[in-house]
This record gives C-alpha cells, structure tokens and sequence, in this order.
C-alpha cells in the first residue's frame, strides 16, 4: 500500500442541512470550494464536526461522493470517516469510498463493543476498502494507551487522530505509535505544542472556519517559528474562551454565519442561540474573529 495519507491539514467538512436535517450537497461543496485557496492537504468528511454518525448513510455517500469530486482534481487528499452504528454499515461505508476514489478511511470507536469486538473491526476496515486506515481517538474515549498501541500495530492502520483533552495522552500516543504510522491533532486549542512536539498533522473544528489560519498554526509550528505559530494559537485560544462561554455550536453557527455560510449545519437545532445573547457573543468575539479570517503565514505581526 503506497502511502497517500502522510499528514499535514485535512479540514473537517461540515455538513450543511435543511430544516429537516437532511444532507444539501450544493452548499456542502460551497465549504470545500472555500477552503480551496488555503495551504491545506485535504479534507475529513463526515467526522465530528460534518456530523457524520447523525446522518443516513445514503446521505454520507453523497457527501463522499461530492468531495471526492472537487477535491482530487484540485490535488486535495479525502479522508472519509465511517464509523456508524454498527460493524456492517461501517463497513459497507469504507467499501462505497473506496469505489469513489476517496484516499483513505478513518473510523470513531464504535458503540457498544467490548474491546476485542472492536479491534476486530479495527482489522477489518483496511481489508474491506483497501485505504489507509486513520483511528480517531474521540473526547472521553476510554481505551487505554495499551489497547491503542495494539491497534495502531495492525496491518492497515496508518494513522491516528488523537482529539483528547489530555494533552500527555497525545504525547504519549506520539511516543508510543509505530514508524510510519502518522499522527493528526485534532485538539484544536493545543494544535502548536502537538506539532512541535512531534504531531504529522491537525484535523480540527477550527480549520472549518478558519482554515488560513489553522494552516499558518500548523506550518509556522513545524518550521520552528514559535513566535509566529504561538501568535495565531493564543488568538484562537482566545476566541475558544469566548466561545464554550455561549457554547461551542450554536457559537461556531454564528462565526459561519457572519462568514456569509450557512445557518444550520447541526442537527436537532443545536446550533441556535437567542438574538441577545448572539448580540453580545459577536461584540466580544467579532475582533478575533476578524483577526483570524485574514491570517497568513507570515502576515500577523
């Protein structure tokens, strides 16, 4: 297998839907257009920030099938995350990226597995679509550092997404995953010490909104530029304060929003915030906001 999936940004896609939270693929495609112009490696569909374990799998098809479509021939890597409700439909997901001509495939721990059920399925995931396999350790997983080396060492995976609040479970993941296994950050609000310390790559909400910016943290950290890189993280750390203040959804709808986007990319309404308190959320966050929609490398002093 010829390594594709080598590190650097993957920008989460959201998934923008209707009233009735169903899939639109065109506005969907508008995000990924978006990012186009920004120093990126490619992009994670259907992950935490796309939503993807909320939406039918018919609909997760579409969204790989149209990423696929504008990203490969603007040389952009597709990282397609499969993790559903069960074994089979994870699996029949992986195979339906690989018919498309998605670049790997990426899975969350699935529910109600005991360990042994999910390493199988580890194994399994590579074999069923022939891609490189990324495991995305998620917030408040519980597998320990020695269940997730055993499953970093099967024959197939070729990265790991660490998004824990742990920033040492991270550094231990780095210190302990095999050669050639990459790692992505995918804690935004420690993207900078990740890289400096030896993370291949991020995959963070951020970059959805911010992806010049996200880049200029990810670039500036692995070229040593520490001023530089800790500049820009401060800022979005910063703005991250702002944010669990209003909370994280309805508050990153808003940035959107404000960015001429889209109104509703969660389902269930969990995006929403009354006017007053988007009022103050916006007079608080608007000049970070602002600061980080104009980053560059190179261009914040």
């Amino acid at each position: 297998m010829t390594a594709r999936i080598t590190g650097g940004v993957l920008v989460p896609l959201c998934s923008p839907c209707d009233g009735e939270d169903r899939f639109q693929t065109a506005p969907f495609q508008e995000g990924l257009r978006a990012c186009l112009d920004a120093p990126i490696d490619g992009f994670y569909v259907c992950g935490g920030t796309g939503e993807g374990t909320k939406m039918r799998p018919s609909e997760r098809q579409l969204a790989c099938e149209a990423a696929v479509e504008l990203a490969r021939p603007a040389g952009k890597k597709v990282l397609v995350q499969v993790g559903a409700d069960s074994p089979e439909t994870s699996l029949a997901l992986a195979r339906h990226a690989a018919s498309v001509g998605a670049d790997g495939v990426s899975t969350v721990p699935l529910p109600g597995l005991s360990w042994d059920q999910q390493l199988r399925y580890y194994a399994q995931l590579p074999q069923a679509s022939g891609l490189e396999t990324v495991l995305y350790y998620t917030p408040g997983y519980t597998a320990s550092l020695e269940e997730m080396e055993q499953a970093m060492r099967l024959e197939g995976v070729t990265g790991i997404k660490s998004s824990t609040n742990d920033f040492f479970f991270t550094m231990r993941l780095l210190d302990a995953k095999p050669e050639g296994v990459v790692l992505f950050n995918g804690k935004d609000e420690y993207l900078a010490p990740a890289v400096l310390l030896g993370a291949e790559g991020g995959i963070g909400m951020w970059a959805a909104a911010f992806p010049h910016a996200y880049a200029a943290i990810y670039r500036h950290a692995a070229a040593g530029e520490l001023k530089e890189a800790f500049a820009l993280q401060s800022a979005l750390n910063r703005l991250c304060c702002i944010v669990f203040r209003y909370g994280l959804l309805p508050a990153f709808t808003a940035i959107l929003e404000y960015q001429g986007r889209w109104r509703r990319v969660f389902r269930g309404g969990a995006g929403d915030m009354d006017p007053c308190a988007l009022e103050d959320f916006m007079t608080e966050a608007l000049p970070l906001i602002q600061l980080l929609a104009a980053a560059r490398k190179g261009a914040l002093t």
